[in-house]
């Protein structure tokens, strides 16, 4: 990792090890869908760059952004989008009011806010201080320990902290189809000051090679970030491929049905190894957090998931050594991890008849959905 990510000035993020298997399975390090990026999305995504690739991309993404404002049921003069949600997190950190930042109330919160942050010569208060900060952000459910907060857990912490409160929401819509009954964007209103809210569309639509992300708040919040905006930092095969994916609800009904169902077998084998998981994350988390023993064992367990081309996310770089988070991913490819931890570690393969997978003696017949 150190030849991939310069840490003196760059955060340390999953999705960069596959490439270094030489018997690649699946990339497990990273949360997005495992059902794929949508084919609609990426016939529309092609077609754009075929047609388009001598053309400047729409400067107002009003096409793209329309169809987000429909798919999030949130209006278009109040959204932006961009260059992944990346983009995003750097221009909050330089637009919102100067102060000290402090990540949500997590023992491990996604650290590139922290980077953003500092980028922008704010002061990074601990999680659990008792210093009020001006920026506060909190990740909705929270990468990578998988906590959800209420509704009125959120408003609590707007009631409680005069500062401005940035929340993510890039796995609200793995929740289901009532997703947006659970989502911050209902508080904005009540908050416009103080409340926004940000996405990366890239785990939603499994699409991180081609940069989505979006921007939801008042209308004074969005001309402040759009005039710090770099133009044209939505291109055209991005905005094809969102347009097309917010209207693909097949592929929604897919992932509100499928994803949960291979999340309980990836429980079911964490659990089987001994190893505990955060009971406190929701069943359409697209992930699993597990506590190992301790860190030499995280360690490891993260080495042999490598050698069998199925690269976990070690939680090292989150300052809890002892953890890693396993991305969701299609049974058969659980099975080729799973197996290689169990041999590993001398665990007895396990053996049951339930929901989409049998194993038995170490083999496994799947059915697929």
């Amino acid at each position: 990792m150190d030849k991939v990510w310069d840490t003196e000035t760059q955060e340390v993020h999953g999705g960069q090890t596959w490439r270094q298997c030489t018997n690649y399975t699946a990339d497990f390090s990273v949360t997005t869908n495992a059902l794929g990026a949508p084919d609609s999305a990426v016939v529309a995504a092609v077609r754009s760059l075929v047609s388009d690739i001598h053309h400047y991309p729409a400067a107002d993404t009003h096409e793209a952004t329309d169809a987000l404002s429909n798919f999030i049921q949130w209006p278009a003069d109040r959204l932006l989008i961009g260059n992944g949600a990346s983009e995003f997190i750097d221009l909050v950190m330089k637009v919102l009011p100067p102060g000290p930042f402090k990540p949500g109330p997590y023992k491990a919160a996604y650290m590139e806010y922290n980077r953003a942050a500092k980028a922008a010569d704010r002061t990074v208060l601990p999680a659990f201080s008792d210093e009020q900060a001006a920026v506060t952000v909190l990740i909705h459910p929270n990468s990578p320990t998988g906590d959800c907060m209420s509704l009125d857990g959120i408003r609590s912490m707007l009631n409680s902290c005069p500062g401005a409160l940035v929340i993510d929401e890039s796995f609200m819509p793995f929740l289901g189809p009532d997703w947006r009954q659970h989502s911050a964007l209902s508080l904005i209103d009540e908050f416009p000051d103080r409340l926004l809210v940000l996405a990366s569309w890239t785990k939603l639509w499994a699409c991180p090679g081609i940069r989505l992300g979006s921007i939801s708040a008042s209308r004074d919040w969005i001309k402040k970030i759009k005039k710090m905006q770099t133009p044209w930092s939505c291109n055209s095969p991005a905005q094809a491929f969102m347009t097309a994916a917010s209207n693909d609800m097949k592929y929604m009904e897919k992932t509100w049905t499928v994803l949960p169902k291979w999340r309980s077998v990836t429980e079911r084998r964490v659990k089987h190894l001994g190893w505990f998981v955060n009971e406190n994350s929701p069943s359409w988390v697209p992930w699993v957090f597990a506590s190992l023993p301790d860190a030499k064992t995280a360690e490891i367990a993260s080495d042999v998931a490598q050698a069998a081309g199925c690269p976990v996310r070690l939680c090292a770089s989150f300052g809890v050594p002892e953890c890693i988070r396993i991305g969701i991913r299609r049974p058969e490819h659980q099975d080729v991890l799973f197996r290689a931890w169990e041999k590993h570690f001398d665990v007895k393969p396990l053996t049951e008849v339930k929901g989409t997978t049998v194993y038995t003696n170490g083999s496994s017949k799947i059915s697929h959905i």
